[in-house]
């Protein structure tokens, strides 16, 4: 086994544990409400307006939780592009490299999304204002 082959079972083992941590998570804190965009786009206005209030008021409620949810599908995304790149054979048809770079860059579309969605909610002033009113409850408890 070659040093490449023996990097892509690390990053495969990696992936496997993201997975099962995202599993885990969801099973224990509920799926967090999120619409890609493409389907997103494909609602009428007010099916629009209700998605995002729906996303909005979890991520309020609940920043923390959302916030991990979106680290570990960057972390997941992020795992993605580099078997990819590890396993990727020498010899690509320019088709074959084209559709290869495609997914990779829808990868990194949803890793940098999705850690951007973390950051948003994570520096929202409210979310921040009731995050620390919940910790001075917690300890006044």
């Amino acid at each position: 086994m070659n040093s490449r082959e023996r990097e892509a079972l690390l990053i495969d083992d990696a992936s496997k544990a993201v997975k099962a941590a995202m599993q885990s998570f969801d099973g224990t804190f509920g799926e967090v409400p999120f619409c890609k965009s493409t389907d997103f786009g494909m609602l009428s206005a007010d099916e629009q307006v209700g998605v995002h209030q729906t996303e909005m008021a979890h991520y309020r409620d609940r920043p923390d939780v959302s916030a991990v949810h979106f680290c570990l599908t960057s972390a997941q995304a992020l795992l993605e592009i580099s078997q990819t790149l590890l396993r990727q054979a020498n010899q690509l048809t320019p088709l074959e490299q084209e559709r290869s770079w495609k997914r990779l860059a829808e990868d990194a579309k949803v890793a940098g999304r999705s850690a951007y969605r973390a950051v948003l909610i994570l520096s929202d002033p409210s979310v921040a204002r009731m995050a620390a009113s919940d910790r001075a409850r917690a300890a006044n408890a």
